[in-house]
């Protein structure tokens, strides 16, 4: 299978220089997570935007300090094992397909493995995910606020997070969408103490401060309950590849809960996990 079997050709990009008004217009209007960005004078690949990086960073405005340019690329003609490859090494979510030029062709991200490969190929139905989904997982609870759910979803390196009730009983997923859905960035004045000594290592009694305007994610001050998705889609430790790439296709998701029993939660398996089983046919 070649990368140009499953790769969406043409994509949007943004070129630099540009701002972070501009790349969060682009962002609204088409309804995506990132973005390639490439040099406006040689068209050639810079790197990629994330919806994501620029509300975690907003006191920086221009787009250029904001890229990953640490991002794999392939050819149209490479082998798709190639592309698992560079995605898993460099845990990241999509490649960039170039010509040798260094043009953007189109890109391949994980969803596009999963639904138009995975999902596709009912041999897949002989492999469980049970050496493929994570075992170790972090859990919020469901009075967690936001802001602080979005720091353990950071820490845990993840796009989403299984939330908790009283009991530890499993009662919804939150991503990173809906953390930074009703976020918003705001212009604060914050202030810092200046001190001034001279030779003897005397300090200025006055404290005099310093006043400058900083901008801030401010999240909205409310538990994760009131966000987290309840409509659970869930699977279980002897499930297909095949039926959890039917599901993730099926429900525009990329993680689901793994429970036993009565539902107890053991982890959670994402579509960068199952894609692991290209490599290994």
């Amino acid at each position: 299978m070649r990368v140009k079997t499953l790769m969406t050709p043409d994509p949007v990009v943004i070129e630099l220089p540009a701002t972070r008004e501009y790349a969060l217009e682009l962002f609204k209007r088409y309804k995506v997570r990132s973005f390639p960005v490439i040099h406006k004078k040689t068209k050639t690949f810079a790197g990629i935007i994330s919806v994501k990086r620029l509300l975690l960073h907003p006191d920086e405005d221009q787009l250029a300090m904001l890229i990953r340019r640490e991002v794999p690329t392939v050819k149209p003609d490479d082998d798709l094992k190639k592309a698992v490859r560079a995605m898993l090494g460099m845990d990241y979510r999509r490649v960039v397909v170039v010509d040798d030029e260094g043009h953007v062709l189109g890109i391949l991200t994980v969803g596009d493995i999963v639904r138009r490969y995975l999902a596709k190929h009912e041999k897949l139905k002989n492999v469980t995910i049970e050496k493929y989904y994570q075992k170790n997982v972090g859990v919020v609870w469901q009075g967690t606020p936001i802001k602080a759910a979005l720091k353990a979803l950071l820490l845990c390196n993840a796009m989403a997070i299984p939330v908790i009730d009283d009991e530890g009983n499993l009662v919804g997923m939150v991503d990173e969408t809906d953390l930074l859905k009703d976020s918003e960035v705001v212009r604060v004045m914050k202030q810092t103490a200046l001190t001034a000594s001279s030779e003897e290592d005397w300090i200025l009694e006055s404290n005099p401060t310093l006043l400058f305007e900083k901008a801030e994610l401010q999240l909205p001050k409310k538990p994760v309950s009131e966000i987290m998705n309840r409509e659970l889609i869930v699977a279980t430790p002897h499930m297909s590849v095949y039926d959890v790439a039917q599901k993730m296709s099926q429900y525009h998701i990329e993680q689901l809960p793994v429970i036993m029993g009565e539902g107890d939660l053991v982890g959670i398996v994402r579509d960068m996990d199952i894609i692991k089983v290209i490599l290994n046919r």
